[in-house]
C-alpha cells in the first residue's frame, strides 16, 4: 500500500487536514490547536514531511532544527499517522526521512518527548534505536509526565 502513497513537503493548504489528523491521533492535552500547529509547521526552523494517498493526508511529522551549547540537533515536535494506516511502515518512513534531513545538515542527533503512558510510541522509538535519557515530571501538565529520548547520529 505504501507504493500508492506519495511523500512531499508541507504546503499551507495541508494545515486543516493536519489539525484533524492530530485530533484523531492525540487526546487533549496532547493534541495541537490550529494556531499551535501552524506555528510549529511554519516556524523558520521547521521541516514538515507529509505522506498522502490521493488528496488524503495519512501521516506527517514536524521537526525543528535546534541549537544547544555548541551543537545542532533535530527536535521531533510530532509524528502522526491515521489509525487506519498504522502498521504499514508510514511512521518508520516519516521518522527515517526526518533523521535524513537532520543528518543532511550534520545534526548531532534527534531529541523527542513522549507521554510516559503512551506505550505504543515508547516501543516504536525504542525499536527505532532511541534511548531514554530523562524523565520529566509534569512536562505535559500536572501528573502528565514525559520521557525524553535521544538518538545520536555520530559522525554524520
Amino acid at each position: 500500500m505504501l507504493e500508492e502513497m506519495i511523500e512531499r513537503e508541507y504546503k499551507r493548504a495541508d494545515l486543516e487536514a493536519m489539525v484533524e489528523l492530530d485530533a484523531e491521533c492525540f487526546a487533549p492535552p496532547f493534541r495541537f490547536s490550529r494556531d499551535a500547529m501552524r506555528q510549529f509547521a511554519e516556524a523558520k526552523n521547521a521541516w514538515v514531511w507529509v505522506v498522502a494517498k490521493g488528496s488524503e493526508i495519512v501521516g506527517f511529522c514536524i521537526v525543528h532544527r535546534e541549537r544547544a551549547a555548541m551543537e545542532e540537533f533535530g527536535y521531533l515536535v510530532t509524528i502522526d499517522v491515521a489509525k487506519k494506516f498504522r502498521g504499514q511502515g508510514i511512521g518508520e518512513r516519516l521518522l527515517t526521512a526526518a533523521e535524513e534531513w537532520v543528518r543532511g545538515w550534520k545534526g548531532s542527533g534527534m531529541l523527542l518527548h513522549v507521554f510516559t503512558e503512551n506505550h505504543t510510541a515508547l516501543r516504536f522509538y525504542e525499536r527505532m534505536r532511541y534511548e531514554k535519557v530523562e524523565s520529566l515530571q509534569g512536562f505535559y501538565g500536572p501528573g502528565l509526565d514525559a520521557v525524553a529520548s535521544w538518538k545520536e547520529f555520530g559522525d554524520t
